[in-house]
Parts: C-alpha cells; sequence; structure tokens
C-alpha cells in the first residue's frame, strides 16, 4: 500500500478553493456562524455535476491545497496537520478526488488510485444485517439516474416491508395502531403508569420517563416483523423500564410499521443498550426479524442492532448539523456511489464500502468503529 509521504501529490485542479471573502454575499449569510471560528478558511468546490458536497476548510486545510498546486512531496507538512491518520486522511482525499497521486507518470485519483490506495479488500459481513447493508450497496449501484438525495433515501427505505390497502386501513390512526400493540398486554399499564407520550412528532409515537435527561445518542433497533410486532412490543417496554431507557419512539401509520427501524430506544451509554439488548434477545427468542440495514448487529437473526448518532462537527456547512446514524450512512454511500460511478470505477460496491469503512464504520459489522468516531469529532468536515 502507498505510503503518502513518498509519492508526489497535487492538488485536482478541478476543485476550487473559495476564501470566505471571495464567496457571494447572499451565500456567506448562512456561513457566518462557521466565519466565526479562528480556523474557518471557507469552501473546496467539488467539479460542476459532482455528487460531492461543498465543503469548509480550516487554515490548515487550505494551506496544503495551496501548497499542492504543483506537484510535491510534503511529507512534514501532511504528518504535521494528519498526524498518526495521515494515511487514512490522505486515502479519504484521494479517492475522493480532492488530491491526485503520481503512478507511472501521471496523476490519478477516485477510481484510477483505487486499487493502489485501498489496501486489503472489503470485509467478509458477518451477521444478517451486515449482508442487508452490503446488499443495500449493490442494490444503490445498480440504480441510475437517480440524484443524490433520492438515491439516500432509497437507501434509507431499504428492506422495508410492502404495504396493502388492507395494513394501511389497519393502521390508519393512533388508536388503532395502539390497539394491535397492547391489546391483552401488560404494555398499556406499563405505558400509563411510568412514561409521558409526546405528541409532537409527526412520524412517530414517542414516549420518555418522566425527568429524563434528552440528547442520548446510543440508539437500540429492534426490529420484528409486523405480525410479530405486539410480542416485541410488549418485551421492549418492559425491558426500557428495567435498564431506564430514556425515551423510545415507534413508527406511526403503515409506513412507519413496514420500515425496518420501526422501533428505537435511546440509552446514555453503550453498555446500558447493550444490557436492554440482551433482555431482549432471551425473552423475544423465536421472534422473527425483518432486520434494519447500516446498524451494528447484536444477533445473528437482526431482531436487535444499535448505532451511534454522528458527532457534532465544529465546522459544517448549514443543512449537516442534524443527522441520525442511519441517515449519515445513507448520505455517504449514496454520494460515494455516485462518485464511484462518475469516475469509472470497476467494482462500485467495493469502492463504496472501502470509503465508508475510512468515516469510521466497520464494514462487516456495521457499527462505528469508536476509536474512529470519538477522536475525529470537529475534523471531519475541514478537508474532505
Amino acid at each position: 500500500m502507498i505510503d503518502f509521504r513518498k509519492v508526489r501529490l497535487r492538488s485536482n485542479p478541478k476543485f476550487r478553493l473559495l476564501p470566505f471573502d471571495q464567496i457571494d454575499e447572499r451565500e456567506q449569510r448562512p456561513l457566518t456562524p462557521l466565519a466565526a471560528e479562528p480556523d474557518f478558511y471557507g469552501l473546496l468546490a467539488p467539479p460542476p455535476n459532482s455528487a460531492l458536497p461543498t465543503k469548509s476548510v480550516s487554515r490548515d486545510a487550505a494551506l496544503l491545497f495551496l501548497t499542492l498546486r504543483e506537484p510535491a512531496s510534503v511529507p512534514h507538512l501532511l504528518t504535521t496537520l494528519f498526524g498518526a491518520d495521515l494515511q487514512d486522511r490522505l486515502r479519504e482525499l484521494v479517492l475522493d478526488g480532492v488530491f491526485e497521486i503520481e503512478q507511472a507518470g501521471r496523476f490519478v485519483s477516485g477510481a484510477a488510485a483505487f486499487p493502489d490506495v485501498a489496501g486489503t479488500g472489503a470485509p467478509v459481513p458477518d451477521s444478517r444485517v451486515a449482508q442487508l447493508s452490503t446488499d443495500a450497496i449493490a442494490y444503490a449501484a445498480a440504480l441510475e439516474g437517480l440524484p443524490v438525495g433520492d438515491l439516500a433515501g432509497r437507501l434509507y427505505m431499504y428492506n422495508r416491508a410492502p404495504a396493502t390497502p388492507q395494513i394501511q386501513r389497519q393502521f390508519a390512526d393512533d388508536e388503532r395502531l395502539m390497539a394491535y400493540l397492547t391489546s391483552g398486554s401488560a404494555a398499556a399499564r406499563q405505558l400509563e403508569s411510568h412514561w409521558v407520550r409526546e405528541v409532537s412528532q409527526e412520524a412517530w409515537l414517542m414516549w420518555h420517563r418522566p425527568a429524563s435527561a434528552p440528547g442520548h445518542t446510543c440508539k437500540l433497533y429492534i426490529s420484528p416483523i409486523l405480525d410479530s410486532l405486539p410480542q416485541a412490543f410488549e418485551i421492549a417496554v418492559d425491558t426500557f423500564f428495567q435498564v431506564k431507557c430514556s425515551q423510545f419512539k415507534i413508527g406511526r401509520t403503515a409506513f412507519g410499521l413496514l420500515r425496518p427501524d420501526k422501533l428505537v430506544a435511546y440509552f446514555a451509554s453503550l453498555e446500558q443498550l447493550k444490557e436492554a439488548a440482551e433482555l431482549i434477545r432471551a425473552s423475544a427468542a423465536g421472534i422473527a426479524a425483518q432486520g434494519v440495514p447500516f446498524t451494528g448487529a447484536i444477533d445473528a437473526e437482526g431482531l436487535v442492532s444499535w448505532g451511534m448518532d454522528p458527532p457534532r462537527f465544529e465546522q459544517v456547512l448549514p443543512g449537516q448539523e442534524h443527522q441520525s446514524w442511519r441517515q449519515w450512512v445513507a448520505g455517504r454511500i449514496a454520494v460515494y456511489t455516485l462518485t464511484a460511478r462518475e469516475s469509472g470505477a470497476e467494482n462500485i460496491p467495493e469502492f463504496v464500502r472501502h470509503r465508508v469503512g475510512l468515516d469510521g464504520i466497520d464494514t462487516a459489522t456495521w457499527s462505528p468503529n469508536l476509536a474512529i468516531w470519538r477522536g475525529r469529532a470537529g475534523a471531519e468536515e475541514e478537508v474532505a
């Protein structure tokens, strides 16, 4: 695998580095909070018609981009900027086309550089949920003509069960939904005695514990098929009370109940989440699972899995501030799928899985790599 400190690099001339003062006044207004940060420089705009988003850049990132307008090997500058993350960060930037590497007398990036910078092959999925995630990427790679937002939406809803007119009528209002979930079970008494129901969520029915602290980002997904949902819901509600879950929600209408991530709970720590998952697994043996793509499997069948909402980056563009774990993953995959196609990748799914892995996702398990995830908050949008 390439040692980036020993090869010549250059900035891709198709990308434009825009200092804040040279951005149109109307486009400056949403960036005002970023401009107040002492390290903020401006924006890096991708080539026209690229699926890659415009990124905010720091002063150090701008210095590197400007320095490498002329091909050079700059090991000291690279080490200063990226430290121990140098190899992975440069792989990201080369695969995204921001920088090009010299190979056999020519400068390449994206798919053309993939064999040289990718290292080992993509890991083998280790669970049904991981296989669903891999299948979703193959599905996205086969779709053509969709803009990045539509493709991300398809990925986010992958493995949603089909609706029928009967199911749509059955769950047309919350009263019928709750009757289906709690009829003849202890869940109704649990909800009334120990939980406060929120009424402001359009797509979800949500409950929280009285006086619970908001903002917990560890998420447990419980994903039974629709026919098994009442049994799974009763087990889950009892478990949430036992382990002091702060908040949980379930999808409204047929649309919400047929999505794979139909029941989601929030926890203050990963340890607390795992305790809840083990209790649910022990009580829910034999319940048929639907499975939530782009989540970390806890059981082999896909009934329980987990995720962690992305960190709030210090330098991030408006509209990118608040995304759930699965929205963030689906958006990244959509971007990388389209950019892989733009750059002529021969194996788009392999390219996408490798690129997502550099973002801090273990694509064998589809869980966050916590060492990367926690360590890179605040740096993600600076150069990428």
